[in-house]
């Protein structure tokens, strides 16, 4: 099968891309040429940029079976790759767990109704519009929609692992979000990367959608934290600073400037769909995940250098303040 990735030369990506390599699949990787990964097979490397109209163009001379895109973040970038392939037969879509509305009934299935989720803001409304672009441009052609949640893996381009171990290594105080006790649920980087690649041969019509995510694999915040203390052999500092789930009171969660990498928030996935599909890896341990990212993390050195986020250091402001008063 002609399958085109957008994307795909980072993280989860480079990984989905080795697993269509591996199934036998002729792959095209359309990318802006920053990264170079060393995949075992021959891709076709397509450079340009998803935003310039002629550089999709020129995609539609690839007649492709089908499209993974891993790149599409807002309705206008969905919509315009639509346009220059209208003919493919099988669209697949990262998504995310964001998209939803939240619900105190946990867990949420892939049915529950569009959010946006309130805590993220333009990227949670925008990526709706990533999959309302595909249901109407695409009528009754499948397409299949993969909704992620927290993804975890070594040299995460979201340090979120990184975050904790090195706070711990160097016996820094933790700061939890509220009263650190929200659950949420995780997928391993390459079983992202598997669901993904067997996503382009699902059978079935029409817009479908799997939530998809580790087996078992969910933990409180204080619970991440006493993880990664476990497979340091170090204790953690930690301290509850309320705020609710983001820790300052904020509208929305911001992963550059937050005060834990993850919000104090329930978010927790049905994955039954998934797994009837064939989507959901066997059962990983999460410290296995964990221990991955600090094997990691040790063999490049220049990521143990850290400072602590503004939010971080408002949130410490704030507590001084407060006690100084007391």
């Amino acid at each position: 099968m002609k399958v085109l990735v957008m994307g795909g030369t980072r993280f989860v990506g480079v990984l989905a891309v080795q697993r269509l390599l591996d199934a036998g699949h002729e792959v095209s990787v359309f990318h802006r040429g920053s990264r170079q990964p060393d995949w075992t097979g021959n891709v076709r490397s397509v450079l340009g940029d998803r935003n310039n109209p002629a550089d999709l163009a020129r995609l539609a001379e690839g007649r492709f079976d089908t499209v993974l895109d891993l790149s599409a973040y807002t309705g206008d970038q969905t919509a315009s790759l639509l346009a220059a392939l209208p003919d493919v037969g099988r669209w697949v879509h990262c998504s995310t767990v964001n998209v939803v509305r939240p619900s105190p009934v946990l867990p949420w299935p892939e049915e529950i109704d569009y959010g946006p989720h309130p805590l993220w803001g333009n990227y949670a409304i925008d990526k709706i519009a990533c999959e309302r672009a595909i249901q109407n441009a695409r009528a009754g052609a499948h397409s299949v929609i993969i909704r992620l949640p927290l993804v975890l893996g070594p040299l995460n381009f979201i340090p979120r692992e990184e975050f904790v171990l090195n706070r711990i290594l160097d016996g820094a105080q933790i700061l939890l979000p509220g009263d650190g006790q929200a659950v949420h649920q995780y997928i391993y980087r390459d079983h992202a990367a598997e669901a993904l690649a067997r996503a382009v041969d699902l059978p079935g019509e029409g817009f479908d959608v799997y939530n998809v995510a580790s087996k078992r694999c969910n933990t409180s915040l204080e619970g991440f934290v006493d993880v990664c203390a476990e497979i340091l052999g170090r204790p953690a500092y930690t301290r509850t600073v309320g705020g609710g789930p983001t820790g300052e009171d904020r509208a929305t969660f911001n992963n550059a400037d937050c005060v834990f990498p993850f919000s104090n928030e329930n978010t927790i996935l049905a994955i039954d769909k998934a797994e009837r599909a064939g989507l959901v890896s066997p059962f990983m341990d999460i410290r296995e995940m964990i221990a991955a990212a600090y094997d990691a993390l040790l063999a490049h050195p220049e990521r143990r250098q850290w400072t602590r986020t503004d939010a971080e250091q408002r949130v410490l402001a704030r507590l001084d303040t407060v006690e100084a008063r007391s």
